[in-house]
């Protein structure tokens, strides 16, 4: 249990050594050089058992040195990735290699960084003006198929085992977790993309529905906007956890910084913003509505799907 112990804390010095500046690293580097190789042998010379010990570092300076100048090297190059980074985000529109990358290789380069799938249907082109930290207006605006994927790739970073349902009819299931290797699912999760409305009581009362029928005692529900007093009541009352938008920002802004970056780069991976077809899974088109009618989101596939999604609205 000890040894694990110190194995977490040397693990945790490292990766506080990686997040410095590297300079940092490198005076470490010397004073561990100069203190094995000279200091420490000067301080001991009266003591035969202390001197004996010392002798025997000294040879080791140069290996002590190195670990801090490898360190130094990883926060070096970790420091000018984050500069490139900032970089692509702030570049204009047509400029950077990455808006000459084709299709096939934008897909291949998402994937090498992420570590996360491309999500399907992205539109694989970088877009102008990609986000480049989470903030609430961009969950607020994640289509509803991508903003289910990003609560699922978020409980697969915290390595909870999980898996999105398949499109059509859900049965009020968005997301199963398994905790155990049962193969049963031990919590459900509804999300709801509403961009910043409230979310009533009605499919909260919904979801207690669902938890009864699949004999599940946890739930989760999800959404990029707020809950309504009755809803947070009556989620207290079952077992039912909200999680609302800031709520679920807050939670991302505590993952690991490249977990979060990795969460960033799927949920904005091509087209995030216009809704996929709850049937065909590919991306909508805004149609303009007739007859004073409000426009709408319509199938790309029409007639042969007739789906139709009403425009969000804000409040």
């Amino acid at each position: 249990m000890g040894s694990a112990s110190r194995s977490r804390n040397k693990a945790a010095s490292s990766s506080s050594l990686v997040s410095s500046p590297w300079q940092i690293s490198v005076a470490l580097a010397a004073l561990t050089y100069v203190g094995l190789k000279w200091v420490l042998p000067g301080l001991v010379i009266g003591n035969p058992i202390l001197k004996a010990l010392a002798g025997a570092l000294a040879p080791q300076a140069g290996l002590f040195a190195g670990v801090f100048l490898f360190i130094a090297v990883l926060a070096f190059v970790k420091t000018k990735a984050g500069q490139v980074r900032r970089g692509d985000s702030a570049a204009t529109p047509g400029s950077g290699i990455d808006h000459r990358l084709s299709a096939i290789n934008y897909r291949r380069e998402l994937q090498g960084f992420a570590g996360l799938p491309v999500p399907e249907n992205a539109v694989s082109s970088p877009g102008a003006g990609k986000p480049a930290v989470w903030t609430i207006e961009l969950i607020r605006d994640i289509e509803w198929k991508r903003f289910e994927d990003v609560c699922q790739q978020y409980y697969e970073s915290k390595g909870i085992r999980s898996e999105t349902t398949a499109l059509g009819p859900d049965g009020g299931i968005d997301i199963r977790l398994f905790q155990d290797d049962s193969g049963k699912a031990t919590s459900i999760v509804q999300c709801k993309a509403w961009g910043e409305r409230f979310v009533g009581v009605k499919p909260v009362r919904e979801l207690l529905g669902v938890m009864t029928h699949e004999k599940i005692v946890k739930a989760f529900f999800m959404t990029s906007g707020k809950y309504s007093d009755e809803a947070k009541d009556f989620a207290k009352a079952n077992r039912i956890t909200l999680i609302d938008g800031e709520m679920f920002l807050m939670m991302i802004n505590r993952l690991p910084e490249f977990a979060s970056d990795k969460l960033l780069a799927f949920a904005t991976a091509g087209d995030y913003r216009t809704p996929s077809c709850p049937r065909c899974g590919v991306k909508m088109r805004a149609v303009k509505g007739r007859g004073g009618k409000a426009d709408f989101w319509g199938c790309q596939r029409y007639p042969a799907c007739r789906q139709r999604l009403g425009m969000r609205r804000a409040g």
